[in-house]
């Protein structure tokens, strides 16, 4: 299935310049498995915050569909 992967915040330069980029996963994979296809380990990220997908926050471990837009976004700090 596919499945298009935007990054957003300081997460963009691992895409190179992309803001976005369209990946073949393996039928009903988890965000996690998405990124990792995407060579993203958000584990090892620095700043990784949080997942959508359609535009609707979700776990990591979320299952995805066929079409869905997953966005990765960088974690948000203040003062």
């Amino acid at each position: 299935m596919k499945v298009t992967i935007a990054l957003k915040g300081t997460l963009k330069k691992l895409f190179e310049g992309d803001t976005e980029r369209v990946f073949e996963v393996p039928d009903n994979c988890t965000c996690d498995e998405a990124l990792q296809a995407a060579g993203i380990n958000y584990k090892e990220t620095r700043n990784f915050g949080f997942v959508s997908v359609n535009n609707k926050r979700v776990m990591i471990d979320s299952r995805l569909s066929d079409g869905d837009y997953l966005k990765a976004f960088s974690r948000v700090s203040g003062g």
